[in-house]
């Protein structure tokens, strides 16, 4: 099982269901070769949409405005899976520039929408990490309950950990850190090892 602890490590995760997900339509291209000439011209109109698709998604993602290249990608690519990554692109900018109402409301868009599950779990982690940043320690613990991935488990239980940190609930921040430290195994950080540290009485 792999734990994927960090933002960059999840995004990779994400890249690489866009590789896979490609590569698969490519392989059943191949295979519906024997099918009727529409079939076959079917899936080379959705390998060519991808191929497209991926390469103007790579141009927003190194451009110098990211906040208006996203914003304009995201407008003529629709309810697509890198339309909704250019949205989390967006966010980014959107935090960065402390429009924190209009970042919720994106993250909630991309949490709603029929986005492939690990671009909704980390759409899910950003939103809590911004209610917890903003003060709704509350409303951030729910949104980490919703999350189901076990993949993020890790990061769930360590954020459910600094939220119940801040509200003074030192005992459920502790049993927070604690699952968090058996998700996480052998790959625990130190940084987390150190909050489950504080809070365990000393023996």
């Amino acid at each position: 099982m792999e734990i994927y602890s960090t933002e960059e490590q999840q995004e990779q995760a994400i890249k690489q269901f866009l590789k896979d997900n490609g590569f698969s339509l490519l392989i059943g291209a191949f295979v519906g070769l024997g099918s009727i000439w529409g079939w076959n011209y079917y899936q080379k109109e959705q390998l060519n949409s991808i191929a497209q698709n991926s390469i103007e998604f790579s141009k927003v993602a190194k451009s110098d405005d990211v906040a208006a290249q996203a914003e304009s990608f995201v407008a003529s690519h629709g309810d697509t899976q890198y339309s909704h990554l250019a949205q989390l692109l967006l966010v980014k900018s959107l935090v960065e520039k402390k429009d924190y109402d209009k970042a919720t409301t994106i993250l909630k868009d991309v949490i709603a929408s029929n986005v492939e599950s690990a671009v909704k779990s980390v759409a899910t982690v950003r939103l809590a990490r911004l209610e917890l940043a903003t003060g709704n320690t509350d409303a951030a613990i729910l949104t980490l309950n919703t999350l189901s991935d076990k993949a993020f488990a890790v990061i769930q239980h360590e954020l459910s950990g600094d939220a119940y940190l801040v509200k003074g609930q030192l005992e459920q921040a502790r049993t927070a850190y604690q699952a968090a430290v058996d998700a996480a195994g052998e790959q625990v950080s130190n940084d987390l090892q150190m909050k489950l540290d504080d809070l365990t009485p000393a023996v």
